[in-house]
């Protein structure tokens, strides 16, 4: 064999040989941090939801000027059983203002992080990201409430598109927030929220009455929110991006209600792919793997039908945040949204108007899905003009798509 050739085939081999590692690795690295001993505390069938368990100073990411707290604190998943969740708090530093004056808050409902233990923002390398207007929000002098929500970081079935669990963990962060030594809070509080914060901000508003009724809740930002959840599926479950979606959806649901499986849920075809993906969090070099498991490694929805289908199905349409919100809703949505339709999302806007909600709902031309929330985008305004009109007690807007 020439020498030349021989050399080519080491190459070639050395090449492949790094390609493979290379993978295993990514594969095996793209599975999430196992939740340190933070995150860990042991809690009574009689705890108090909102009850403030651990905090400590967090120093990730801090914003220039600000101080941050890390909580653990205890919520409720549905049917009321016990769990814990955690959060960031985060404030600005006023020299000149008093120490105990007490600031309002936003309460901060993330959008899709995944549906495993690892995947909470607390535990991520960017812990803010996709927090509009956050640095306007803070010199406001605003404090930030962060949900990781339940099961993200705790030993607890993560409610992932399910409105009662998300809601407990939003409403449940500020409630413990209050119990913080470092600052005194108001009771005056909106919460904001992005694509599954936006579900879980809109359901917060269905339940704060009678489940957080101390808290002062001036109203409801949600943008491009995860409302007509049938609607939504049937838009997007066979493109890549639904299946990954689906698949956090299946095992939120499999774990949560008992009528469901995930076997029965997802079709057969597609069951590996879909536990794969459930195990892998969004955003990052983490979530190259799910995007690819999605993208190459099937194809078309990965629901099955049958009586669990129905059942699924069912379940879906009881999580829609189509109850009695008491409070002022603004609804930010783009027009080139690619997860959540502004058709569906103008639809399920007009039915709530209809219902006697007071709804502002702004569409944008050249929004899509994340760039709403970005630093250019003409929303972040209208969120920030809106909330200081809440928080100084002017009527709020009543605006109705047509």
């Amino acid at each position: 064999m020439p020498g030349w050739l021989k050399l080519a085939r080491n190459i070639i081999g050395a090449a492949v040989l790094l390609l493979l590692l290379t993978t295993i690795g990514l594969w095996f690295l793209s599975y999430p941090s196992r939740p340190g001993q933070f995150y860990r505390a042991g809690i009574s069938e009689t705890a108090r939801a909102g009850h403030l368990l651990k905090a400590g100073p967090y120093l990730r990411d801090l914003p220039e000027g600000a101080s941050a707290r890390r909580i653990l604190h205890t919520t409720t998943l549905n049917g009321g059983v016990p769990a814990t969740a955690s959060a960031l708090v985060l404030w600005k530093d006023d020299p000149a203002a008093s120490e105990t004056a007490p600031r309002r808050v936003i309460a901060w409902a993330r959008s899709a992080s995944g549906a495993a233990p690892g995947c909470g923002g607390s535990m991520q390398g960017a812990p803010y990201a996709g927090i509009p207007a956050l640095d306007a929000l803070l010199n406001e002098g605003w404090v930030l409430v962060a949900s990781d929500y339940a099961g993200l970081t705790t030993p607890a079935a993560h409610p992932y598109l399910i409105g009662n669990g998300e809601a407990r963990s939003v409403l449940d962060a500020v409630r413990a927030a209050h119990d913080l030594p470092d600052i005194t809070l108001s009771l005056e509080t909106i919460i904001w929220g992005h694509s599954q914060g936006g579900h879980a901000a809109l359901w917060s508003g269905i339940l704060a009455r009678n489940y957080a009724p101390e808290l002062q809740l001036k109203g409801i930002a949600a943008i491009a929110p995860a409302t007509d959840l049938p609607a939504m599926v049937a838009d997007i479950e066979t493109t890549p991006e639904g299946r990954i979606f689906s698949s956090y959806v299946a095992r939120a649901y499999a774990d949560t209600y008992p009528d469901l499986y995930f076997s029965g849920i997802v079709r057969p075809e597609a069951r590996w792919q879909a536990t794969e993906i459930s195990k892998r969090c969004l955003g990052g070099i983490d979530g190259l793997v799910p995007a690819l498991i999605a993208d190459k490694l099937t194809k078309g929805s990965i629901f099955r039908g049958g009586e669990t289908g129905t059942s699924f199905r069912k379940h879906l349409a009881e999580n829609v945040p189509d109850k009695r919100i008491a409070f002022p809703i603004l609804i930010l949505q783009g027009k080139r949204d690619e997860v959540v339709s502004a058709r569906v999302q103008a639809g399920f806007a007009r039915r709530r108007c209809q219902a006697g909600e007071t709804i502002d709902y702004q569409a944008f031309d050249q929004q899509d899905h994340m760039s709403i929330i970005g630093p250019d985008s003409p929303a972040v305004p209208e969120l920030l003009t809106w909330t200081r009109a809440r928080f100084a007690g002017r009527p709020a807007p009543a605006i109705c798509p047509k």
